[in-house]
């Protein structure tokens, strides 16, 4: 029988694998992060929005103050430990996209819990932006974008640094799960923390769980002669970044699931760019990438252990809340395997049982 010579393994260096495994050093656990170079990460693609009114209601989930709470604090700390900002604040501007939304803005403005998360509605002549905004908008506050690929790349040279990486392809038939533990790629750990994504939904032993994978594909723009001062939300989302290019997404799709751009879904952004910019500014295409989110039926996330095997777990399913939500339920879930907290409920895969 293999000894367990770490504490844990995790799969997959997306935001989910990364945080996780950020928290778990820092609370002294010998870690080991499994990553295939990011191959299919969602992560890598992803614009990292922090959007506490999402939907076309602008629903404010239960939960909320405690994901804005834990989310500053680990992105100031993270600023803090590698001296650069990943979290950039930033207003948004929500452009209406019928009469019905400026009800539904009305009814969230009498919410006590929800005002300061929002401002008066706009009408349509008192928009910020050079956009189309035919029903008005208004501006939402605690907002902002976090830079995936830079957090991403700064964690994983700070895993090499720390011996806590293994860039290597792990299938699933190099898995073996033994009493008291587990192996991959010859690794033998206590646990091992499947954080993969939508490649979850070809788990042998996770594949059952409602994942709803949503392929997403995204542009990086150059706009002659502007830059907005406000993230954008309409029928797409614009963001303005650091580097002066504008990243614009995102594209929906349920049923051809791989990570190649197509020139559909970049034609159907260049198209809802023309709509929502009715003043011509010259565009030039910079980078054009596709990734699936590992999105869920309910929407809320999957954490736990699995019911036959408690050396594998899961921390997975965060679709395109991750930014927002991750570090809270990294914490429930360090909080769990340390001290044996509960996890939250709603995201604990035994609501599926």
């Amino acid at each position: 029988m293999p000894r367990t010579a770490i504490d844990a393994l995790i799969v997959g260096q997306g935001l989910a694998g990364s945080l996780l495994a950020w928290m778990l050093i820092g609370a002294g656990r010998r870690v080991c992060v499994i990553d295939d170079g990011h191959k299919g990460s969602s992560s890598t693609v992803a614009a990292g929005l922090v959007n506490p009114l999402a939907g076309m209601r602008f629903n404010r989930r239960p939960e909320m103050d405690d994901w804005l709470k834990a989310s500053d604090a680990c992105y100031a700390a993270l600023d803090a430990q590698f001296g650069r900002p990943f979290f950039h604040s930033l207003p948004m501007l929500r452009l209406f996209r019928s009469s019905d939304q400026r009800r539904f803005h009305a009814r969230r403005l009498e919410d006590p819990a929800s005002r300061g998360l929002l401002e008066a509605a706009l009408e349509p002549s008192d928009c910020p932006e050079p956009v189309a905004a035919p029903y008005g908008g208004f501006i939402q506050r605690r907002t902002g974008f976090v830079d995936m690929p830079q957090l991403l790349a700064s964690i994983r040279a700070w895993l090499k640094d720390n011996g806590a990486l293994l860039e290597h392809d792990l299938a699933h038939e190099q898995i073996e799960v033994f009493e008291g533990g587990v192996t991959a790629a010859g690794i033998a750990a206590q646990r091992l923390l499947f954080c993969d994504g939508a490649r979850l939904r070809h788990n042998p032993w996770f594949s059952e769980l409602p994942l709803a994978p949503d392929k997403g594909e995204i542009l990086n723009l150059q706009v002659d002669g502007w830059l907005p001062r406000h993230i954008i939300n309409g029928a797409h989302w614009i963001v303005p970044l650091p580097n002066g290019e504008l990243r614009l997404g995102a594209t929906h799709e349920h049923h051809r699931l791989d990570n190649e751009p197509t020139r559909a879904g970049a034609q159907e952004l260049l198209d809802g760019l023309d709509a929502m910019l009715p003043s011509r500014f010259e565009s030039r295409l910079v980078q054009h990438q596709a990734g699936i989110r590992p999105a869920t039926r309910d929407r809320y996330p999957l954490l736990g252990r699995h019911p036959l095997h408690p050396s594998l777990w899961v921390f997975n399913g965060f679709g395109a809340r991750g930014a927002l939500t991750i570090p809270w339920y990294a914490e429930r879930l360090c909080a769990h395997l340390l001290e044996g907290a509960p996890l939250p409920k709603e995201a604990d895969i035994r609501r599926f049982a």
